[in-house]
């Protein structure tokens, strides 16, 4: 028996929190303790040690910002999936709101692929920065 619409939500968050999900709030971001939670995605046999936020150079900083930029805004856009889909259930199904669910769904997926475009981007980064630094220390 499938789980109701707020299980498969939950379990979706659920897996988000464990790359640093947290509901939209009026805080600033916390740079350091995003990135503590997403640099392990840079992790290589080259690159053991991957450096904290505030031991980057400014270029693989902005690099990490845009990283962890992308994944804020999949993030918002996974929201408001979110509150679309609940609606779906909670008001009953009618075309103007599977319409909107199926568009905010492929800009969250849309997002999904950008933040991985932004980990490529700043793979490339660490390699001609930090994995330099590493070798010539």
């Amino acid at each position: 028996m499938a789980g109701s619409p707020q299980q498969l939500i939950d379990g979706e968050i659920a897996e988000l929190k464990r790359f640093g999900y947290t509901p939209f709030g009026d805080a600033a971001a916390d740079w350091e303790g995003m990135w503590q939670l997403l640099k392990g995605d840079f992790a290589t046999l080259q690159r053991a040690q991957v450096p904290g936020y505030a031991q980057m150079s400014p270029w693989p900083q902005e690099g990490a910002r845009i990283y962890m930029r992308r994944r804020l805004l999949a993030d918002r856009l996974f929201e408001e999936c979110q509150e679309l889909y609940r609606r779906l259930h909670g008001d009953g199904i009618n075309t103007e709101l599977v319409e909107a669910y199926s568009l905010a769904r492929e800009a969250y997926e849309e997002a999904v692929l950008d933040f991985g475009k932004a980990r490529e981007l700043l793979e490339d980064v660490f390699t001609r920065t930090v994995d330099l630094v590493m070798v010539s220390e």
